[in-house]
């Protein structure tokens, strides 16, 4: 039986802070200095505002209905609706993947601030006394809370720092394309994810997007260049193969792809077609997984297809 996946998806999405204390909020500053994607608030109403403005609802809205699109030996499952490209829409840097609110504040708990977006979907951290304890452990097994930490605890800070992380990452793997069957599968694997990982460090890339027409992830670093990560295992080089020979394309192209000399990348397009321009890659292997491999590459923004607004971009848009 087949099964819906989501291939990797990661930007810059929002976290908002709540607190009436300003020298804690200072505090947190110090550990997440990025101003453009972390808000600080002293104002509960205030950041309820922005929150509600800026976080989806609680149940995800997929299009109506997905075509199967095929390619010659190839077939994919994906959503039709152009709307749910999140690629397309400017706002997802402002989206609100998590909320970080103290407990005890003037006029509004942070148990009422949290129950007042429990309808929304981004994860909820409460930071606590030693005396709200009881209060926060009743408001987790409640389903209010994702998480509580105790702010004296000298860990704290740490733990809140990784929570977010996978925070943002969940918020955006939830926000890509779905994919059904072996297209994306490659992708998905924690050997791949693996290899992702360390080219996202090594090239400064700060969001990336899994785009299921080539199967491949574009990706952007923090200037706004892009480039492109494919990677291929077993079932991907037969299915390539078998396209280039259905379409007449050259054998020592064959060659290469059965023995693994080359791995071409198409894009914009998924497989290679007759007479068509292409450039070729140096193919390496994904530790851990015989006969899967990966390129990455810089391409020029002229080959990217679309307009595309860069974290880069908006960050610099709000700099003016």
């Amino acid at each position: 039986m087949n099964n819906f996946i989501r291939p990797p998806v990661f930007y810059p999405a929002t976290v908002v802070f709540v607190d009436d204390s300003d020298s804690y909020l200072d505090a947190l500053r110090r550990f997440f200095p990025d101003t453009f994607t972390n808000l600080f608030f002293t104002r509960p109403q205030s950041a309820l505002g922005f929150i509600r403005q800026h976080a989806r609802e609680n149940s995800l809205e997929f299009a109506s209905s997905s075509a199967c699109l095929s390619e010659p030996g190839v077939e994919r499952f994906v959503e039709t609706s152009a709307e749910r490209d999140i690629v397309a829409r400017p706002s997802r840097f402002e989206e609100v993947a998590a909320v970080v609110v103290d407990y005890d504040m003037p006029g509004m708990s942070g148990v009422e601030f949290l129950s007042s977006i429990s309808g929304l979907r981004c994860a909820k951290v409460l930071l606590t006394g030693v005396a709200d304890e009881a209060v926060a452990v009743k408001a987790f097994n409640a389903g209010i809370v994702d998480l509580y930490l105790r702010k004296t605890d000298p860990d704290s800070a740490n733990r809140l720092v990784h929570f977010l992380k996978d925070a943002k990452s969940r918020h955006c793997s939830e926000s890509g394309w779905l994919a059904l069957g072996e297209n994306g599968m490659t992708y998905c694997d924690p050997r791949t994810r693996k290899v992702l990982d360390e080219v996202v460090a090594a090239e400064s890339i700060v969001e990336y997007y899994w785009r299921p027409e080539q199967n491949a992830i574009l990706m952007f670093d923090r200037d706004g260049n892009p480039s492109i990560f494919v990677a291929w295992a077993e079932n991907d080089w037969i299915s390539q193969g078998e396209i280039v020979a259905d379409e007449g394309g050259p054998k020592e192209l064959l060659r290469q792809l059965a023995t693994r000399e080359v791995m071409p990348l198409f894009w914009p397009d998924l497989a290679y077609r007759s007479g068509m321009e292409f450039r070729m890659l140096t193919p390496r292997g994904i530790p851990g997984w015989d006969d899967a491999f990966y390129g990455w590459t810089r391409i020029d923004a002229a080959d990217i297809g679309q307009d595309i607004l860069t974290f880069a971009q908006w960050r610099n848009e709000r700099n003016r």
